[in-house]
């Protein structure tokens, strides 16, 4: 994706045909997912696989950031914040555990790690995101229009 993003990039503005669909917002589920499995689980996280993912989501993200116009750093500041709330977390670790996900730590525990691997692309997730006006997802960051976030739905069981 960041080959074809970077060297075509009308690609970035693609729409999917279904209007709540955004490779943006996949793309930052994804890497959500491989950072909430690494700190919550870390003992059942598929460990090279998952840091892969971040690292290549990461920079997939950062090179179409580069590429749209936007400063962006070679690495992230392994110091700075998240836009995303404990608060929020708290939340994302209530709906895994409502699956039967394997939650291994506490949350207050995991909370730093999750800090430590989203850092990493929520600056350049969120600049992409606003700037191709990605579908209002929740933790997808501000977009120009101030348009709620739209919660994800869970199909039924069976």
């Amino acid at each position: 994706m960041t080959e074809s993003h970077t060297t075509y990039l009308p690609l970035a503005w693609f729409r999917s045909p279904r209007p709540l669909s955004s490779w943006v917002i996949a793309l930052l589920a994804v890497l959500d997912s491989a950072a909430l499995f690494l700190a919550l689980s870390p003992s059942s996280a598929p460990v090279v696989p998952a840091r892969l993912c971040l690292r290549s989501g990461f920079v997939c993200f950062r090179q179409v950031a580069r590429a749209l116009g936007f400063e962006m750093p070679d690495e992230p500041d392994p110091g700075a914040r998240i836009s995303l709330s404990y608060q929020e977390f708290l939340a994302a670790v209530e709906r895994l555990r409502a699956v039967d996900f394997p939650v291994e730590r506490a949350p207050a525990e995991a909370w730093p790690d999750f800090v430590g691997w989203r850092v990493t692309y929520e600056q350049a997730a969120y600049t992409v995101a606003a700037e191709v006006d990605a579908v209002p997802a929740l933790w997808s960051g501000p977009r120009r229009l101030d348009d709620p976030a739209i919660a994800p739905h869970r199909p039924p069981r069976g």
